[in-house]
């Protein structure tokens, strides 16, 4: 499903991944570990085309998609969650839940999905109407990932989904 060849990201002149190779199988869990600075966001910053790589290349179902503008890999099935949450902070709870499936035509799929959500994050469901900007962190956090979610990916990146 996804593969990274080779992959070397720079910051400038600083080198911050070099040659990283990764595979992710369809169905699979990966979890990347390491202390800060030891390059996870920079991974998913790579897969999701907010970075070039300067080296090597990244694969998605056969496809390359490296350095590929971020608003076209969400049509293909990618979503991430970022680090930092960045919810709509003047949106509702619903509302930034309706923002993850804008690409999405289906009501009753749409429907199905807010209440999966709901029942995954039952916080959420306690808060749909408050503004998400005035949640805790760890609800924001929640939000976060149930938007994400809300898109039906093939392929969920979520960047310290426990920090909050």
């Amino acid at each position: 499903m996804l593969t990274l060849e080779n992959v070397s990201v720079n910051y400038d002149a600083i080198e911050a991944l070099t040659d990283i190779s990764l595979t992710v199988s369809q169905g699979e869990v990966v979890t990347l570990i390491g202390a800060n600075g030891a390059g996870k966001t920079t991974t998913l910053r790579t897969i999701t085309g907010l970075l070039e790589p300067k080296v090597g290349r990244v694969m998605y179902e056969g496809k390359e998609i490296s350095g590929m503008a971020t608003h076209k890999l969400l049509p293909m099935g990618i979503a991430m969650s970022p680090e930092g949450r960045g919810v709509f902070a003047n949106l509702t709870v619903r509302e930034n839940l309706d923002m993850g499936a804008y690409i999405r035509n289906d009501k009753k799929g749409i429907a199905d999905d807010m209440e999966r959500g709901f029942t995954l994050f039952p916080r959420l469901k306690e808060r749909e109407k408050q503004k998400a900007g005035t949640l805790s962190g760890g609800e924001q956090q929640m939000v976060a990932m149930a938007r994400a979610m809300m898109s039906r990916p093939r392929l969920l990146l979520l960047d310290e989904p426990s920090l909050g």
